[in-house]
């Protein structure tokens, strides 16, 4: 029982810091300049690959700068969580309880709806890929509107994708959490499983980076494939209007 208590005690702690941050900061405004910057370092990823490493083939283009930016955003979360609670370290309440949970990670109930919506467009998109696996390839290259019907959908839950990923602000809550409890466990003897920032943010964020990834890579094949003359998107649009 002294446990339970124990343990109702930290989360008592977690609530009243997410509560504390949120009256602080406006956590919305911070996910929109963490998912800005993100884009940008993709663009200008991209734009390397196109210029300067002449890579060709969309698909692979893609694929790249998706992972570059995940891990770029990955890292700015860090950095970004850390100066939040940074400020608010003054007002951390280290009387938390001596708890010994034993091993295993314990995950607090975050808002995730934004990211479990992730994986809707992740199984939207590898249904459309299994469609165009499925059809012939003769048909396909005679009713050219399959492919524009592709891309568009690729495009939209591409970008619905990147939008749950880079401009939600449940990651950057979670991280923060983590960040200030391993400020509180250094300067307290506090024994209680975590998963760690690193996992609460790929906790929150693998289902619409999934999706984000499979949208970008079939994008860049069906470009490859049907246009493979074209060096970008916004080439190939202009191309088909």
């Amino acid at each position: 029982m002294k446990v339970l208590s124990d343990w109702r005690s930290v989360r008592l702690w977690e609530t009243r810091l997410e509560r504390d941050l949120h009256r602080s900061y406006s956590l919305r405004t911070h996910g929109i300049l963490i998912g800005t910057f993100t884009l940008l370092l993709m663009w200008g990823v991209s734009a390397l690959q196109m210029h300067v490493f002449d890579v060709q083939s969309l698909a692979v283009r893609y694929f790249l700068t998706l992972g570059v930016g995940y891990l770029g955003y990955l890292l700015v979360l860090r950095w970004w969580a850390k100066r939040l609670v940074e400020r608010r370290s003054a007002d951390l309440d280290v009387d938390v309880p001596d708890v010994d949970l034993g091993g295993g990670s314990q995950q607090y109930p975050s808002t995730t709806g934004t990211a479990d919506e992730g994986g809707v467009l992740s199984d939207a998109a590898s249904g459309a890929l299994e469609v165009a696996g499925s059809a012939d390839e003769g048909a396909i290259i005679v009713v050219p509107v399959v492919a524009i019907f592709l891309i568009c959908v690729a495009v939209v839950l591409g970008a619905g994708s990147l939008v749950l990923l880079y401009f939600s602000w449940d990651a950057l809550l979670a991280v923060a959490i983590e960040v200030a409890f391993s400020y509180v466990s250094a300067r307290a003897a506090v024994r209680v499983a975590r998963e760690g920032w690193l996992m609460a943010a790929v906790r929150l964020t693998w289902k619409p980076l999934l999706g984000a990834v499979v949208c970008a890579v079939a994008l860049g094949a069906v470009l490859d494939h049907f246009m493979p003359q074209v060096n970008s998107l916004p080439e190939a649009v202009r191309t088909l209007l």
